[in-house]
């Protein structure tokens, strides 16, 4: 057995406490709209970012579905969802604020230590080439 083949055959679980699908990760992400190359909706997630960006779609409620209540005629765009792993030590909360601003969707964010600005720093510039890479594809 190759080592691919030893790691599909490794479960992957989601734990369900009480009735709640609990947190498996940290992640920021960023919408992306795929004909303009705009950044319009920048999040944070505890779960898989697939899960979080078919809530934001679907759900009615306005604190869950954010794009859908936020983002004019997002049914009739396409997104491209970039996300980015956060170490356990950073704040998601605080990070999505600094990255947020950090691309102009929202007010400064407050202190910054050396670990966050790091890990925002890279997620711009990861953003930033993905978005140039949208033009020439």
């Amino acid at each position: 057995m190759t080592d691919a083949n030893a790691d599909s055959a490794l479960p992957r679980v989601v734990a369900v406490r009480r009735g709640r699908v609990q947190p498996s990760g940290s992640w920021v992400y960023a919408w992306i709209d795929v004909a303009s190359s705009e950044v319009t909706y920048v999040g944070a997630t505890g779960f898989d970012p697939e899960l979080r960006a078919h809530l934001h779609l679907d759900s009615d409620d306005p604190n869950i579905g954010r794009v859908r209540a936020e983002v004019g005629a997002f049914a009739e765009r396409d997104f491209d969802v970039v996300a980015f792993a956060l170490p356990p030590d950073i704040d998601r909360a605080h990070a999505r604020r600094v990255l947020a601003a950090r691309l102009g969707l929202g007010p400064a964010a407050g202190p910054v230590d050396d670990v966050l600005s790091g890990a925002v720093n890279a997620t711009v510039s990861a953003i930033e080439r993905y978005r140039e890479g949208i033009g020439r594809a």
